[in-house]
């Protein structure tokens, strides 16, 4: 437990200051492609291996999805490739949810060199948030949070008494740019600056994620409607709102702004003055 976690966890303390992080995600977008280039999906084997002759790139993959993100003001380039679309009637996990994996990673600095970091060998369960929670699951790098939702959770197959098993789960790989990754930051035995190429299992995930138990699902905590609800403060203590508990500061815990009492917070409107605002996120409510 104590090697995946360090595998997969980010970790920020070694940062150079002053690093040039767009100048490096350049770098990577120009890495990736090469990579891309020259290797291909070897479905016989479940693996990706050097190009060779007859056989399709990855770069030419029509399986092969590439999706921008901007961090910091710096847009990346994720790749992910689904091998087997899970089944699970819930779907798809959001950035917020905690989920269940095993997974493998590589690492790759040069365009013709992969090396194995880390073979996972017992599911895991992830929190795809980076801060912390109330949760006691690991928070992975950036590229995780943004990439595993494009995966498909499977079915439990579990029967009671039984240890827990999966049918038909997702399956696929994930491509993430260094800047989405460890960054300039050395990590285990992964050099700094390193694109990362994780194998990927998605068994299941919690849906709707309740990281501070409040009553509201953590990706509904989004006031502002970005997309984004880590940026989320409705009442400025520096604690995102989706891991509070008193999300507008008025002394009553979100959990207990539930006039209606469904269980939900969110859709509790006391305030003729404001009628849009849910009591939980208003200070005159309490």
């Amino acid at each position: 437990m104590g090697t995946l976690l360090y595998a997969c966890g980010s970790d920020s303390n070694s940062l150079v200051d002053n690093f040039d992080h767009e100048a490096q995600a350049l770098k990577d977008k120009d890495s990736i492609a090469k990579f891309l280039k020259n290797y291909y999906f070897d479905d016989t084997i479940d693996s990706i291996k050097p190009i060779i002759a007859g056989k399709t790139p990855l770069s030419e993959d029509t399986r092969l999805i590439k999706k921008t993100h901007t961090e910091n003001d710096i847009e990346y380039d994720l790749y992910h490739l689904v091998i087997e679309e899970g089944q699970s009637p819930k779907g798809n996990p959001t950035e917020l949810d905690s989920v269940l994996t095993n997974y493998q990673v590589w690492y790759t600095t040069k365009v013709d060199q992969l090396e194995l970091s880390q073979t996972g060998t017992t599911p895991i369960w992830w929190n795809l948030t980076l801060s912390g929670s109330q949760f006691d699951a690991p928070t992975p790098i950036r590229g995780w949070t943004l990439g595993i939702p494009n995966f498909k959770a499977g079915i439990n197959t579990s029967s009671q008494g039984e240890p827990i098993s999966y049918d038909k789960f997702g399956k696929g790989i994930l491509i993430v740019p260094s800047g989405l990754a460890y960054r300039n930051s050395v990590n285990g035995g992964i050099p700094a600056n390193s694109q990362l190429i994780f194998y990927i299992d998605l068994f299941d995930f919690v849906e709707d994620t309740d990281h501070d138990r409040d009553g509201v699902a953590s990706i509904n905590e989004d006031p502002d409607g970005d997309g984004d609800p880590r940026n989320d403060d409705t009442d400025k203590d520096k604690i995102p709102n989706y891991l509070d508990t008193d999300d507008d500061g008025d002394g009553v815990l979100t959990k207990d702004e539930d006039k209606n009492g469904d269980g939900n917070p969110a859709n509790d409107f006391s305030d003729p003055n404001k009628p849009n605002v849910p009591d939980y996120l208003n200070r005159d409510i309490f």
